[in-house]
């Protein structure tokens, strides 16, 4: 017998085998209506294998386009290998691949290609990355597969078959199977192909305050940090689609710090904001350009200067007159819009509910009353601060005549008042007021998201009954103190008298 022209496997590498006096173990069945153009006494094989792929995600589909199409000799014993026409097509509609010959074809693979790589400098890739990109455009036939668990399986006849992902909100590489014959001793047999798939997740997660928080209370006015945390996915080789998109909808009671705020990382590198939102990298390479208008801030990224799959983008924002007070919170959400067709133009959005920081700020209720109902206690003046040393302060309040004032836009933790006028006829508090405010509040009169503090005042003359514990630590030293001194006095007159008696 003749000597077979070629045999080749194509699990994103080729093999080419020259096989001698072969004979069959696998029984070829052959369509005879269909003739080979490169040897035109072979037909058409119509034998079928199964094609894998594995670690897919379990609810996305995936279509298999094939590429080569496997013909049979029987009297010379011969398997030839010939693109498919929706291959050919693609081929004459590049200026690239015009030209290109099957044997041509298996000389693509430079050895450097794993099944479903998604970065390599191989001409194979290149060339598949191009084809997809030519069936999202086309109407290029495939075929369904199905998809159990990990895995995407397709019963099909020999051949060689690019697989792409029909719906999926994941990124897959390149994936290039072959079911092709292979001589084994002195018999064929034809082979079953299983590609391990390579694919990458997008996402992003939002933190405020602190990183890693998606929660935090604030002070209204003043400013804090937004932390944004993306997964970038790593597209194939020659992807004509690398949308990524970062929305960022503020809330009414959030205030954008601006654009020159934004600080953006992609690994060890901190690219330049200009005030006009162009973020750009070391050589001057624009990486990203953010807008913000109408509470919307986007950052739309170019990823072809991105070579990390994380960036980390921080930005600043206060809260303002607008906040809402209490367990609703300020939310501000963001949404990642990126291409999970690399071929095509299709994109897909995340909830913006699953990336949500919300910025909570609360109020006090301060009531002052006396020892008389139904008398006037407006004017009582206190101020706020956030240290016991009375350094850092935060505003001023005044009662009404029911004794009453607020205060809004806290942050949970320990304040401190300092009166510094009193109702008229009343005494002045000297000391420190210790107050906390929580989330949960209490029973304010100004409802949800207040902390209500009550306060004794004292007319004039009458040791007030609160105002701080130093004021009673000091009168109950006073009063030691002057009793102690009145037992010394006894002590030593008694003393004087027993001496005057003795004498």
């Amino acid at each position: 017998m003749k000597k077979v022209n070629k045999i080749f496997a194509v699990a994103m590498t080729l093999l080419m085998l020259l096989v001698t006096d072969v004979k069959a173990a696998t029984t070829i069945t052959v369509d005879t209506a269909k003739k080979g153009t490169v040897d035109t006494n072979s037909y058409y094989v119509t034998n079928t294998s199964t094609l894998t792929v594995s670690n897919v995600g379990t609810t996305d589909t995936f279509k298999a386009y094939k590429i080569l199409d496997v013909y049979y000799n029987q009297t010379t014993n011969e398997i030839t290998y010939e693109f498919t026409s929706a291959f050919k097509a693609f081929l004459a509609a590049t200026s690239t691949y015009s030209s290109l010959t099957v044997e041509q074809y298996y000389a693509l693979t430079n050895g450097d290609i794993a099944s479903g790589s998604t970065k390599t400098t191989s001409t194979l890739d290149k060339l598949a990355s191009a084809y997809a990109a030519y069936i999202k455009n086309n109407s290029v036939t495939g075929y369904d597969m199905t998809v159990e668990g990990t895995n995407a399986t397709l019963t099909a006849e020999a051949g060689t078959y690019l697989v792409l992902p029909t719906l999926t909100n994941r990124v897959y590489a390149v994936m290039v199977g072959n079911l092709a014959f292979a001589a084994t001793g002195t018999e064929w047999n034809l082979n079953t192909a299983t590609i391990i798939a390579k694919v990458s997740d997008a996402g992003v997660s939002k933190s405020v305050g602190q990183e890693g928080y998606a929660e935090g209370s604030f002070v209204i006015g003043k400013e804090f940090t937004y932390s944004l945390t993306a997964t970038v996915p790593v597209y194939p080789t020659n992807a004509t689609n690398k949308k990524y998109t970062l929305t960022d909808t503020f809330s009414t009671g959030i205030t954008f710090s601006g654009l020159s705020s934004i600080t953006v990382k992609s690994g060890t590198e901190t690219f330049t904001t200009a005030a006009n939102g162009t973020i750009t990298n070391a050589t001057g390479d624009t990486v990203a350009t953010a807008t913000f208008a109408n509470q919307v801030l986007t950052i739309d990224f170019n990823l072809d200067y991105i070579d990390t799959t994380r960036i980390d983008i921080t930005y600043k924002g206060s809260l303002n007159e607008n906040a809402v007070l209490g367990s609703a919170g300020n939310v501000n959400s963001v949404k990642l819009t990126y291409s999970n067709d690399p071929y095509g133009v299709g994109t897909y959005e995340t909830e913006p509910t699953d990336s949500e920081a919300t910025a909570y700020t609360y109020g006090l209720e301060v009531y002052v009353y006396g020892v008389d109902d139904n008398v006037d206690l407006s004017g009582a003046v206190f101020e706020i601060y956030s240290d016991v040393a009375l350094e850092n302060k935060i505003g001023t309040v005044t009662t009404n005549e029911q004794g009453v004032t607020t205060f809004t836009g806290l942050a949970t933790g320990t304040y401190y008042l300092k009166q510094i006028t009193a109702p008229t006829g009343y005494s002045l508090i000297r000391d420190a007021i210790e107050v906390e405010i929580t989330s949960t509040g209490n029973e304010a009169e100004a409802g949800e998201g207040f902390t209500r503090k009550e306060i004794p005042n004292a007319k004039v003359g009458i040791l007030p009954a609160t105002g701080g514990f130093g004021t009673i630590i000091f009168t109950l030293i006073g009063l030691l103190v002057l009793a102690g001194s009145i037992s010394i006095i006894m002590v030593y007159r008694a003393k004087q008298n027993q001496e005057n008696f003795q004498v």
